[in-house]
């Protein structure tokens, strides 16, 4: 070596970069500086262990020009002398002597490496031409490859091999616009990516910055929520069928096929605001119809108001309907009072009794009917009310219209939807079934084990119930309360109740036949509904040999 190159060298030693130099024939020679500082360039290329040097010494492509390496920052320049290669590493710490804001920008690059490595999404970027540059551990993870397989790579190679469908970048980079598609990776995932064309002054393609997420979840959430929502719509369906079809609320059982008629009716005006006449004997329910109507309308949420016309003082009736002002009459409270129809505002009012009101009252009741208004006694000032009203008699309103007892005119505004409930002893299919429901009622009330004989059921069934249903609770309840025992025998019950079953000698029998029925009536449902005997024994709490024998054929 010449005194001049030997010069040159020594010179090139104290500069406060790095150099480094690989010679035609593969000789390496590396400056002082970076001697003193990283030992294992040193060792030639195959030690170095620097990915971005050993791509860059194999293909003289630097693909990054920034390395981090034993703690300093670097800014890398390739430079080319014919068939040598040399890079200057120009180190942060050097820089920074030259311009206080070099620090800052450091930590600025530093920041950003930070958060593009951490993101969550993925975040793919290429040049101008599809080139890969930069791919974060966001796509590594997405796509089940790693950084170094596809970066220096054209994208027009991904498609091909199966690593990623569809490409975007070539169409971001000739429509030089936004693109978003749907991947289906290698692994199995759903990813929606979002190419972005970053352009130079003369409006090329110089970046495209791909934006990538899983939304493998999101997707497999959104159908179980479809299935979910489909499922319930089912649900829903068949319980509005279940309680279309055989409805049981508050003691009625909707068992015969009169009575499902008449609660598939109730069910289905509830769900219209329209006024109801329940007709039907003293006791047979219609009060709890009435609460069915309420519960299943639009107005659940509001009040459900009775007023028994029948068992208020005439003189006091209108008062508690319509209501009164201050000083309306002597005795009266000095700050008025409100009327139960106000009260019953956006709610339901339930008439009792209607044929016990007073014909001058009845003028009143059909003009809130009609025009929706009410005026309170002592007053002239209209109130407005929303309210649904349901009637109820167990008197021939027809036939009191004929005798001008009731006004023909409220008749017709109370029966747009007539609904008459039939007497228990057109509908004996429910008496068993009713037994049982207030008795599992009684016996949780008082904490009693209580249950009737064969031959106490069968009294109970044959006897003609003038009372209804009110009569049935009433009986099931003293017997309950007053019998010693746990097994309610024949001959604990009433004399009216005796005599109906001497009556039948059979009922026994009978009673034997139509409970097998009633039984397996119950278990054929219960089976259809919960799609296996097992499971229709969990729900009935028997056990599923006797669900098995009640589903045979009557002998």
């Amino acid at each position: 070596m010449s005194s001049t190159s030997e010069f040159v060298a020594a010179l090139v030693d104290q500069f406060p970069i790095g150099i480094l130099q690989i010679s035609q024939g593969g000789t390496v020679w590396i400056n002082g500086y970076l001697s003193s500082r990283h030992t294992q360039l040193r060792l030639g290329v195959d030690h170095w262990q620097e990915p971005k040097l050993e791509d860059w010494a194999r293909t003289g492509i630097l693909s990054d020009p920034l390395l981090d390496m034993d703690g300093e920052h670097y800014q890398l320049a390739a430079h080319s002398v014919r068939d040598d290669r040399a890079l200057v590493f120009w180190p942060a710490s050097a820089v920074a002597r030259f311009s206080p804001q070099v620090k800052q920008l450091e930590q600025l690059y530093l920041d950003f490496r930070e958060i593009y490595r951490n993101s969550f999404d993925g975040i793919f970027i290429t040049d101008g031409t599809g080139k890969t540059l930069l791919v974060n551990e966001g796509c590594e993870r997405n796509y089940g490859i790693v950084a170094a397989d596809l970066v220096g790579r054209n994208v027009s190679e991904f498609e091909g091999a199966g690593l990623i469908r569809p490409v975007i970048a070539p169409r971001v980079i000739e429509t030089r616009k936004r693109v978003t598609a749907i991947q289906e990776t290698r692994i199995g995932k759903t990813i929606m990516v979002t190419g972005i064309p970053l352009l130079d002054e003369q409006g090329n393609v110089r970046k495209v910055i791909i934006n990538s997420r899983d939304t493998t979840e999101l997707i497999q959430l959104q159908e179980d929520l479809a299935r979910a929502q489909e499922k319930l719509r089912r649900y829903e369906l068949e319980v509005s069928q279940l309680r279309m079809s055989s409805p049981s609320i508050a003691g009625i059982i909707l068992r015969s096929p009169c009575m499902q008629q008449v609660g598939m009716l109730a069910m289905k005006v509830a769900t219209v605001d329209t006024t109801v006449l329940i007709t039907g004997e003293s006791g047979v329910g219609k009060e709890v119809m009435a609460r069915l109507i309420h519960t299943e309308s639009s107005r659940s949420e509001g009040p459900f108001v009775k007023i028994n016309c029948g068992a208020i003082p005439r003189e006091l009736l209108e008062s508690e309907l319509f209501g009164y002002d201050a000083g309306a009459f002597t005795g009266a409270q000095r700050q008025g009072k409100i009327g139960m129809i106000e009260v019953a505002n956006h709610g339901t009012l339930f008439l009792d009794e209607i044929g016990e009101l007073p014909i001058d009252l009845q003028v009143k009741l059909l003009q809130v009917l009609q025009d929706k208004t009410l005026v309170r006694l002592g007053s002239t000032r209209s109130i407005a009310v929303n309210v649904r009203i349901v009637a109820a008699t167990n008197r021939d309103l027809q036939a009191m219209v004929d005798s001008r007892q009731f006004r023909s005119d409220l008749f017709y505004r109370l029966n747009v939807v007539p609904l008459h409930v039939p007497p228990l002893r057109e509908r004996r299919e429910d008496i068993l079934p009713l037994v049982q429901h207030f008795l599992d009622e009684l016996n949780g009330q008082y904490n009693l084990t209580k249950r009737f004989s064969e031959q106490a059921l069968a009294a109970l069934l044959d006897y003609s119930w003038p009372g209804n249903v009110r009569e049935l609770h009433n009986m099931i309840e003293r017997l309950v309360v007053t019998t010693p025992d746990s097994l309610i025998r024949t001959d604990y019950l009433p004399s009216q109740l005796c005599l109906s079953r001497n009556k039948s000698q059979d009922a026994a029998t009978d009673l034997r036949v139509r409970t097998a029925r009633f039984e397996r009536e119950l278990v054929m449902e219960a089976v259809e509904r919960f799609g296996s005997t097992r499971a229709a024994a969990k729900h009935l709490k028997i056990s599923q040999s006797s669900v098995v024998r009640r589903m045979r054929p009557d002998d």
